[in-house]
């Protein structure tokens, strides 16, 4: 047995138990602190003063709008992540995303209404009112959107000096008010609705930067930041200018793990004392949260990382080196079409076979074809995601289930012109039946085409075949030599 291997059930049990599960997308966050971690680039992202934040479906939008509202976990990131600039003086409001009250926020059969009245920029406005608190003469909080909304709309000058006002105060007391929006996707049903009401709340993010103690800060998607209609205003370039992407390379997926790996409530002592053992390294506790710290080399050196993630998985993806390390092999496997990773699925992939069972003799916590059955797993959960946030992918996915990828082009067109698909897209989103349609339909297969790459979900090849990356094909069923099996 090698020496350095992790206890095998006590491991196990910290993946299980330390991982975070498939349903933190709500503005709260339960879980310890402890469990948090932050990559530069995200970094970036928390400071208030970065107005957009771009990810795709799982790469931690709403997991930092969560931890955002909390402040036991904002006052972990001050002082264990100095660098995400979370002071204590920050005041937190939410002005769209999921689970809040009407008071709140409008949702969307409100704004549904007030779209067809008010301007949207103002309906934005009054929706920042609210969280500052304005005083008298702007309408109370407990009143109706419309009410603050049409005052709004009817006294701008009386609003700017309030909103002057507010700013003035929170300066004097030196504090900073950060308002969030996130699921901006839920805006509306369709594109043609949601584009003005997120076209004015981004020109009104811009506007806001002009106040020296409140900001806006914006979770969204790339399919929403790559709208050019959306962003066709003046100076657009000068909020782009500060966007920041969540990316998770993999080292950052392994900082993670080995993150929640060290603090796990009833296993984290011994995988710290494992790693001060066999590695040398030391975890060192923060007094003022009660955390264990991550030692920096496993946040950046990718051979430390390699070294414990085998120790845990084994060395090899099989009997022997021909199908990989299971250190690259994991988020190679996981994937998307714009070659990102997003920590959901990562951390499915491992809690799933962390599940699975061992066979005799096999001496480290996780085997390799456990790892291959999480990969499945993460691409359930993936495609379910997908389908949930554009049900009219499934419609254009499973007219393909025969083929394997990489495949033409052509192969593509045809089989989605036996299936009429198109046209009964184009049929449903003229009925309205359609959640948020594909932007392209109006272009036949090949804008549609274009859409699914846009997402992700596809991706061209240099010789112009098409493929399909495992995290979305496994699920999907479609095949390919060599790759892990699809379900079906």
């Amino acid at each position: 047995m090698n020496t350095d291997t992790f206890p095998r059930q006590v491991t196990r049990s910290a993946l299980i138990e330390a991982l975070p599960g498939n349903d933190e997308s709500s503005s709260f966050t339960t879980r310890d602190p402890a469990f948090t971690y932050v990559p530069a680039s995200h970094a970036k992202a928390l400071d208030p003063d970065n107005t957009i934040v771009e990810g795709i479906r799982g790469a931690g939008k709403s997991h930092w709008w969560a931890v955002l509202n909390s402040k036991p976990h904002r006052n972990y990131l001050a002082s264990v992540f100095p660098e995400a600039r979370i002071g204590t003086n920050l005041k937190i409001s939410h002005g769209f995303g999921t689970g809040l009250t009407k008071v709140d926020a409008p949702s969307k059969d409100t704004l549904d209404l007030l779209t067809k009245k008010y301007a949207c920029r103002d309906i934005w406005k009054a929706v920042i009112a609210t969280h500052l608190d304005f005083p008298s003469p702007f309408p109370s909080r407990e009143g109706k959107w419309a009410e603050r909304v049409k005052w709004t709309s009817e006294n701008p000058e009386d609003y700017d000096e309030l909103l002057e006002n507010a700013d003035c105060a929170l300066l004097k007391a030196k504090r900073l008010h950060l308002v969030l929006f996130d699921a901006l996707d839920r805006l509306a049903n369709d594109w043609v609705s949601i584009r003005p009401l997120a076209k004015a709340l981004f020109q009104l993010a811009l506007d806001i930067r002009s106040c020296r103690a409140i900001r806006l800060k914006l979770f969204v998607r790339p399919d929403m930041i790559e709208d050019k209609e959306i962003l066709a205003f003046p100076d657009s370039s000068k909020l782009l200018a500060r966007k920041v992407t969540l990316t998770w390379r993999s080292v950052d997926l392994y900082a993670l793990l080995f993150q929640c790996l060290g603090n796990a409530q009833n296993s984290g002592e011994e995988i710290r004392i494992h790693f001060k053992k066999h590695y040398g390294l030391s975890w060192k506790e923060d007094k003022t949260t009660n955390t264990w710290i991550l030692p920096s080399i496993l946040r950046i050196d990718e051979v430390t990382q390699r070294n414990a993630f085998h120790a845990i998985a084994g060395p090899a993806m099989g009997s022997g080196n021909k199908r990989g390390y299971p250190y690259t092999w994991l988020p190679n496997h996981l994937l998307d079409g714009r070659e990102q990773v997003s920590p959901r699925s990562f951390s499915a992939a491992l809690r799933r076979a962390a599940a699975g069972d061992l066979p005799h003799g096999w001496e480290y916590p996780l085997h390799y074809k456990s790892i291959q059955t999480g990969v499945q797993a993460a691409s359930q959960i993936r495609v379910a995601e997908v389908i949930e946030d554009y049900p009219w992918v499934k419609s254009l996915i499973e007219p393909l289930s025969s083929i394997s990828v990489p495949c033409e082009v052509d192969q593509i067109m045809e089989l989605w012109s036996g299936s009429n698909v198109i046209k009964t897209l184009k049929t449903a989103s003229i009925q309205g039946d359609v959640k948020l349609p594909p932007p392209r339909l109006g272009e036949g297969g090949m804008g549609v085409l274009i859409d699914l790459e846009d997402l992700g979900i596809v991706q061209q090849l240099s010789d112009g075949r098409i493929q399909m990356p495992d995290v979305y094909r496994i699920a999907f069923g479609l095949g390919r030599r060599g790759g892990v099996k699809p379900l079906r």
